[in-house]
């Protein structure tokens, strides 16, 4: 699922749950793509992959990067490692659903959140999810990334700024894109891209801000785009 799916169905399930007094449990995995364990990834994949060849390769692959500690860690931003990251959590989804019996449970990588009108059933399924990670991925959450919130003041995920009907974009992520359209301006200058370039990475990121309520927003970048761009 997209960042974009994944946000919309995170609030769907929100309103669908009817959770106006309910909790979140937000939570990260610690240092997830250095620690993945290449054992344990191998005898995850076995149960669905026979072909020794192609577990060969796999292991080639995950060999082949430079790695802190011996026999963990995948490369970011390579495909094989966001295929291989979400095969190994698929462990995870499982034991949520099946074993926790959680009705509302998203999972976007290394980050997800489960739903429940009651705070002391997800502090323990913290205690349980926690311990099913160190005990058979050999991986943990991470203790600042991962708490219960009520979820009437709101929950940041994937650079939105969440609520029951809308969805803000964070500061953080405004300020970026008004630099980030600044830096197109220069590299176009450079002749380091084309203006059809600078069109598409704009036209990518109102994609993105469209998910959630910023009209205004995207007026502004419009704006500044017409000013840095003018006569072009």
């Amino acid at each position: 699922m997209g960042g974009g799916r994944w946000v919309s169905s995170f609030q769907s399930r929100v309103l669908d749950s009817n959770a106006i007094l309910g909790y979140a449990f937000k939570a990260d995995i610690k240092h997830y793509f250095e620690t993945v364990d290449h054992e344990t990834l191998i005898d995850i994949i076995q149960n669905k992959i026979k072909d020794q060849d192609v577990l060969w390769l796999i292991r080639k692959i995950l060999e082949n990067h430079k790695i802190e500690i011996p026999g963990k860690g995948m490369p970011l931003g390579n495909l094989t490692s966001q295929f291989f990251a979400n095969v190994y959590l698929h462990e995870l989804d499982l034991f949520v659903k099946h074993k926790l019996k959680a009705k509302y449970y998203l999972r976007y990588v290394d980050d997800f959140v489960i739903l429940h009108r009651n705070k002391r059933v997800l502090e323990e399924w913290k205690f349980y999810i926690d311990t099913f990670l160190r005990q058979h991925l050999q991986i943990e959450l991470h203790p600042q990334k991962s708490s219960i919130i009520l979820l009437r003041k709101g929950l940041t995920l994937l650079g939105f700024r969440m609520f029951y009907y809308y969805k803000l974009l964070k500061k953080s992520n405004m300020r970026r894109a008004l630099k980030r359209l600044e830096k197109l301006r220069i590299k176009y200058d450079g002749k380091e891209i084309t203006y059809e370039q600078v069109l598409c990475s704009l036209n990518g990121w109102f994609g993105y801000a469209k998910m959630g309520n910023t009209y205004n927003f995207r007026n502004k970048i419009i704006l500044l785009f017409n000013d840095l761009f003018s006569g072009q």
